[in-house]
């Protein structure tokens, strides 16, 4: 099969089924992707089915030009703006399948014959980084949605924008079996940043002293205005999480790398749950959960390792101007 080609798109599973079909439509350019996605786009309207465009604003533009009337009844989001932080795309989607989904008792039925999905999560400029975010966040996709009710998600990816390592990687993640890889999201290690700006170990007593350190640190990182506020409020909820999940004590360094301020949090706690900070905390039962889900809704990048040889590090990238 050549990459330029998508894999076999198939529509949602009947109501009731836990099936995901996660698939990839590799195009070259502009014209290829608007042929093959208005294609699928036309398919889910003719049976009923909600649908739902995830990708970048150029692509999603001349889609819609190219459906004319029936661009009304297709969904967009500008998946540049909700998933610049890869890790804030899988809480995008669920979202729209609880909007999609009514409750009868305990089963789930789609509220039209079904629903489906194009996602465009790496776009040409992409961080090695974000990418790197990217392919966990493909790699979480079944186990984030394989037990919910069926709809099908198709990822896209331009072959001639991207760099072959990239397009090769995608190649293989979409015709591996869900859930294989979800086991080692979390082990990788960290790049290397250097000596950081500021380290400082911490406990419950130090909340307030690692608040006030980082505001006098704030025109070294190059934060300003809001974005200090922002930053406080991540390195503080990070660190909170430490006190309360990682042994009562942690580390926290600062670094400012090129248009980013970045704080990390190390504890020798271990986290075992690759989803963590991606599904929304459920307040009704727990009071728990809420630290990593605010600091990705707040973060640029936010980067979760953890092993139970080397504890469990948590490092935020904050743009120094919001929308960078």
């Amino acid at each position: 099969m050549s990459l330029t080609e998508s894999r076999e798109t198939r529509s949602p599973m009947t109501p009731g089924s836990t099936r995901f079909p996660h698939d990839a439509l590799f195009y070259a350019g502009a014209e290829q992707f608007v042929r093959r996605t208005a294609r699928y786009v036309r398919e889910a309207l003719d049976e009923g089915e909600a649908i739902l465009v995830a990708v970048i604003e150029p692509r999603a533009k001349l889609l819609r030009e190219e459906l004319g009337l029936d661009a009304d009844d297709v969904e967009f989001l500008d998946i540049e703006r909700v998933g610049r932080n890869p890790a804030r795309i899988i809480p995008a989607w669920q979202d729209w399948v609880e909007r999609n989904t009514v409750r009868r008792g305990s089963r789930s039925h789609s509220w039209t014959r079904g629903f489906r999905g194009i996602s465009e999560p790496v776009w040409a400029g992409r961080s090695a980084a974000e990418i790197r975010e990217c392919r966990k966040h493909e790699q979480l996709l079944g186990m984030a949605f394989d037990a919910g009710p069926a709809w099908s998600l198709l990822c896209a990816y331009d072959i001639e924008a991207l760099p072959i390592d990239v397009v090769a990687a995608a190649h293989r993640e979409h015709l591996a079996e869900p859930g294989l890889a979800a086991a080692d999201i979390l082990v990788d290690p960290l790049p290397d940043l250097g000596p950081p700006l500021r380290e400082l170990r911490f406990g419950l007593d130090d909340l307030p002293r690692l608040r006030a350190a980082i505001r006098d640190d704030a025109a070294e990182l190059g934060l300003v205005e809001r974005r200090v506020t922002d930053f406080v409020l991540v390195a503080d909820e990070l660190a909170a999480n430490s006190v309360r999940h990682g042994g009562g004590r942690g580390v926290l360094r600062l670094w400012r790398q090129g248009s980013h301020a970045i704080c990390e949090v190390h504890d020798r706690g271990v986290i075992t749950d690759p989803m963590v900070g991606r599904r929304r905390p459920d307040f009704a039962h727990s009071l728990g959960g809420a630290g990593l889900w605010t600091a990705n809704r707040l973060c640029d990048l936010l980067l979760i390792r953890s092993a139970e040889t080397h504890g469990t590090s948590v490092r935020a990238h904050l743009a120094l101007a919001a929308g960078q």
